[in-house]
């Protein structure tokens, strides 16, 4: 079976999904392929027996992970609707993850534990630049199995000049607003003076800018300390959503990644171009391809591949 062909062959608009999830696997199909390919890229890294896939979406890597044979596959995510998704496309094409879950690192490690199961790979498609933080995050994972090997793509990579700057534009408009939307740092200013009248004109102002990068809840908690003693956990413009912690594009260095995992080590590898297009637009990408296998530089790679092991 080809799981592309299948997954193409789908009327999606009948299927008993959300809104969102059907417009985000309307985009997704054109370049299914590419996807597929970047999916294999990181399973290929792998040797699974019991495979976690982590921020798993609308499940199309635990699809691909199950056709390749991979025996029990643990799909999770933090969004209902994603998983609702994912259940739907399993009983629709007849094979699908072994279990499916809601949550996040601390719900696989109940789940788990309940179960007495040791996975001993995760997978992540672009959700690692998005996670809140990460040394608890990679601590609580650990504690599944201390011998967890874990791939990551992203495409948030420091080294790729042009990705970068969209990227940082892109986190600049959220933290800044746009239009008649406040931006991170509003929220953030306007939640402090809601929780501190005590505060003086400019005040406000200061601890929005050492808090960028926290939640409420961590507001809460800082707005105890000295502002001298807060400051934010990523350089600018790395912002995140003060209401739930997702952040907008966390550009971080592989340096960056061996300090908060450590002592594990991690391998950075270059991601691809995507060959599935016509004419020109395949050519170039084959090129370019065949330039970062033979020059090994980061600076043209379209998205980063991070190993811990």
């Amino acid at each position: 079976m080809n799981l592309a062909v299948t997954l193409r062959r789908i009327d999606y608009s009948a299927l008993d999904i959300s809104d969102y999830s059907r417009n985000y696997i309307k985009l997704l199909l054109p370049i299914l392929d590419y996807y597929l390919d970047i999916c294999n890229r990181a399973l290929d890294l792998l040797a699974p027996s019991i495979l976690v896939d982590y921020g798993g979406g609308h499940g199309f890597m635990s699809l691909l992970a199950k056709e390749r044979g991979i025996p029990n596959v643990i799909y999770i995510d933090h969004n209902p609707e994603a998983a609702k998704t994912v259940s739907a496309l399993s009983r629709l094409i007849g094979f699908g993850p072994d279990t499916i879950l809601t949550g996040d690192q601390e719900t696989l490690k109940e789940w788990s534990d309940q179960h007495n199961i040791v996975p001993d790979a995760l997978v992540g498609i672009d959700v690692i630049e998005h996670i809140y933080r990460l040394k608890p995050f990679f601590s609580t994972l650990y504690s599944l199995n201390p011998q967890l090997d874990m791939v990551f793509t992203t495409a948030s990579t420091p080294y790729n000049p042009w990705v970068k700057r969209r990227l940082e534009g892109i986190m600049k408009n959220d933290e800044l607003g746009h239009g008649d939307n406040p931006g991170f740092f509003d929220q953030r200013m306007n939640y402090i003076k809601g929780k501190r009248t005590d505060f003086s004109f400019g005040e406000p102002l200061l601890w929005a800018i050492a808090t960028r990068g926290y939640t409420y809840a961590d507001i809460d908690s800082a707005l105890l300390s000295s502002l001298d003693d807060i400051q934010p956990p990523y350089p600018y413009p790395n912002t995140c959503d003060p209401a739930t912690g997702s952040w907008t594009e966390r550009i971080l260095t592989l340096e960056k990644y061996q300090e908060i995992a450590a002592p594990r080590h991690v391998t950075l590898l270059n991601g691809f171009y995507n060959c599935h297009q016509k004419g020109l637009k395949s050519l170039a990408a084959r090129l370019l391809n065949r330039l970062l296998r033979l020059s090994k530089t980061r600076r043209l790679a379209p998205f980063i591949i991070l190993k811990f092991e």
